[in-house]
């Protein structure tokens, strides 16, 4: 590969981690739970919470709301809708749904339980949009800061993370590491504030 598409290859993964990393801090920070439907060996399933992922599984869908109690009633609910469907058409278990033909009759199962229950849920695209917009916004805040000179107690933290480190003997981040960290917590706290909005 050249080396321009090397380096062009390198910033997309770059700026995807930014915005994975950004997404995060902003779903932490509103407190959402999820439901996700994952496939593996054992076929199809409908979970709550974040499923901790092994090599053999791999994220079909993944929706958020408010409180883990819901996710879990969602959960419950769109799992044992998607048994009565398999009983009905004859369907053993779900692992028989082990394709990605399996995706739309989960997927269609969670919003008829979230809707049947009444309770919101937003996609990881929704969410990452609005971490996007929120983070848009702490970088306008920054760049006044910036021209105005305000910057200052941010820089003078900076320096005194580098000396602890240093004092504790571990590495020290880099500036542009530690400020993107930075602004990671500063979308976190923008989040927390909206939280009980």
């Amino acid at each position: 590969m050249p080396l321009v598409q090397e380096g062009r290859a390198r910033r997309a993964r770059s700026q995807s981690d930014e915005r994975s990393a950004l997404a995060a801090a902003y779903r932490e920070g509103l407190g959402v739970a999820c439901i996700t439907i994952i496939c593996d060996g054992g076929g199809t399933r409908i979970v709550p919470g974040e499923y901790k992922l092994g090599a053999e599984h791999e994220i079909q869908a993944r929706w958020w709301c408010r409180r883990a109690e819901d996710a879990e009633r969602v959960a419950s609910q769109a799992a044992e809708r998607l048994r009565r469907r398999l009983t009905s058409e004859g369907t053993r278990s779900l692992g028989a749904l082990a394709t990605k033909d399996s995706l739309s009759p989960a997927c269609d199962a969670v919003l008829a339980a979230a809707q049947r229950l009444n309770i919101a849920l937003r996609s990881d695209d929704e969410l990452a949009e609005e971490a996007l917009l929120v983070a848009a916004r702490v970088d306008a805040e920054m760049q006044k800061l910036q021209q105005s000179g305000g910057l200052k107690s941010v820089n003078k933290a900076y320096r005194d993370y580098r000396l602890t480190a240093a004092e504790r003997g571990e590495r020290a981040m880099r500036y542009d590491d530690w400020m993107r960290k930075y602004r990671e917590n500063l979308v976190r706290q923008a989040a927390c504030a909206l939280r009980d909005v």
